[in-house]
């Protein structure tokens, strides 16, 4: 006769292993769930509140150009790209839809394409091509914050194009456009995280029972896992190393993300929050919870990311400037040094702690 006590454990053996047993035992669940409310949504809302002000100030500068309201219109860019900033790391979602991602902003642009684009557009000055159902199908190079700022930011030139300039000039309606064009894009984002039938949010939620997007809700937090990774490699390889060089004669200036408004190290450190918000909303707790032993891995992340925090805000000069100093030079490669630190940390020993794969890098190949 067979033990009743040894079926009993054999049937709770091979629970243990089943799919519900796995799923129940699984934090990606409540932590995606968090993720979306606490992290990503509120941001892709406040990106939708500032490019609404963008839209607005646009308008309102074009309707009467002068140096005040120029000075206007330039803050409520800075305020535009540090909401952008704050949310640029997640690439995947709506934002992918409809080439969004590199519609809100073409960087790094290697080839000069905007600046080709935006010369032959401001030549031609076709107000045709800036219509509401045209416009979204122009160069991406033109859409977006790239272009908007190289408008705004372009010296003598800028100050020439907009002012004392007859209300809708050419220049301005190209502004307009694309400050409704940024507008539209940000409420079509967030409108699908948080509504539509499904939402993105109940795609998210869903993950547990296995979706068309994902099989399961690790699969998400490990997506979001590569684009935090991802994040901290775009700061070393393309907004660092790419304007540094190898050596003090081949740094670049120029290279660095939105040189022209001197904001290149403004957008690091942002991007050092976003990725340090994302960490502690996702990684930290389920981290420890696998393993006490974990708790070593976890402190060193969080004291890694305060260094590289504290190593972008000791730079006094914009990147642009302290490229060209020698000691400026060396604080941006310490920053360089401790970012790369955070991105070893943030690709290798946390995805083999958490249990999850890195998956395909999007910049691999740039």
């Amino acid at each position: 006769m067979t033990n009743p006590c040894k079926l009993l454990s054999i049937f709770v053996a091979l629970w243990c292993l089943s799919p519900v047993a796995v799923l129940a035992a699984s934090p990606w669940p409540t932590v995606n769930r968090a993720v979306v409310n606490e992290h990503i949504v509120p941001r892709y809302q406040h990106l939708v509140e500032v490019t609404a002000e963008l839209e607005k100030h646009s308008r309102k500068f074009c309707a009467a150009p002068d140096e005040n309201g120029l000075a206007d219109l330039r803050a409520e860019f800075q305020r535009t790209m540090d909401a952008w900033m704050a949310i640029q790391h997640v690439r995947f979602g709506p934002v992918e839809l409809y080439l969004r991602y590199n519609r809100f902003q073409l960087w790094p642009d290697k080839h000069n394409t905007a600046e080709r684009q935006l010369s032959k557009t401001l030549t031609e000055q076709d107000v045709s091509q800036l219509a509401d159902d045209k416009f979204p199908y122009a160069s991406v190079a033109l859409q977006g914050l790239s272009a908007y700022e190289r408008l705004l930011f372009d010296g003598d030139a800028n100050f020439n194009r907009f002012l004392g300039m007859e209300q809708d000039s050419y220049p301005c309606r190209l502004l307009e456009a694309i400050a409704h064009n940024l507008s539209r894009m940000s409420a079509d984002v967030h409108h699908e995280w948080i509504a539509g039938t499904p939402s993105y949010l109940d795609i998210v939620l869903d993950a547990g029972h296995g979706n068309s997007y994902f099989q399961s809700s690790d699969e998400f937090s490990a997506r979001l896992l590569n684009n935090l990774y991802t994040s901290l490699q775009f700061i070393v390889d393309q907004k660092l190393l790419y304007p540094l060089g190898a050596s003090p004669a081949e740094a670049n200036p120029r290279r660095a993300e939105s040189w022209r408004s001197r904001r290149s190290l403004r957008n690091i450190a942002l991007n050092l929050e976003a990725a340090e918000s994302l960490y502690l909303t996702a990684y930290s707790a389920p981290l420890k919870a696998a393993d006490k032993r974990n708790e070593g891995l976890d402190r060193e992340i969080k004291v890694t990311f305060s260094r590289a925090l504290d190593a972008v805000r000791d730079i006094k000069l914009p990147l642009y400037d302290a490229l060209q100093t020698g000691p400026g030079r060396q604080s941006v490669e310490h920053l360089l040094a401790v970012t790369s630190d955070l991105k070893s940390l943030l690709g290798g020993p946390l995805p083999a702690a958490l249990g999850l794969s890195l998956g395909f890098n999007s910049l691999d190949g740039d």
